[in-house]
């Protein structure tokens, strides 16, 4: 199984909420914080194999999709984060990876091309519907043409 990222978070980032849960619907909401930089706890790491993850990885790890159980993992990846808010251009690559360029790109290519697979299932299942609408738009307006010429 290739390796995970993970976005790290602190645990005092989890314990700390600024606003309230629930609001009311008559209040403004909350303002918007200017954008900012990304400050250094904000990465993504490398997750090692099972056997090397601790007791709170695995915990946190039952809630991630499957690859060999065809569910892709969301992007981003390969170490790099975009942070809602985040003011500048591109992704920022942060942290260390022992994944080379070439290891990568054949994940990146991969992963486009079970995105592309799974477009054109789509696009042909959409395909299919709309042609079976047509087939029944056309039984149903000659079904109304006898009737009406009755």
């Amino acid at each position: 199984m290739p390796p995970r990222y993970k976005r790290s978070k602190p645990a005092s980032s989890v314990a700390t909420r600024q606003r309230p849960i629930a609001r009311s619907s008559t209040t403004s909401p909350p303002p918007i914080p200017p954008p900012t930089a990304l400050v250094p706890r904000d990465f993504y790491r490398l997750m090692g194999s099972r056997e090397e993850s601790s007791a709170d990885e695995e915990a946190e790890d039952v809630g991630d999709t499957n690859m060999e159980e065809g569910n892709p993992t969301p992007f981003p990846a390969f170490g790099t984060s975009f942070a809602a808010g985040t003011f500048g251009t591109g992704p920022s690559f942060q942290g260390a990876s022992n994944m080379s360029n070439d290891e990568v790109l054949a994940h990146m290519l991969s992963r486009m091309d079970m995105f592309d697979t799974r477009l054109n299932g789509m696009e042909s299942m959409i395909a299919d519907r709309f042609q079976s609408i047509e087939i029944m738009h056309g039984s149903l307006d000659s079904r109304i043409d006898t009737m009406q010429g009755q």
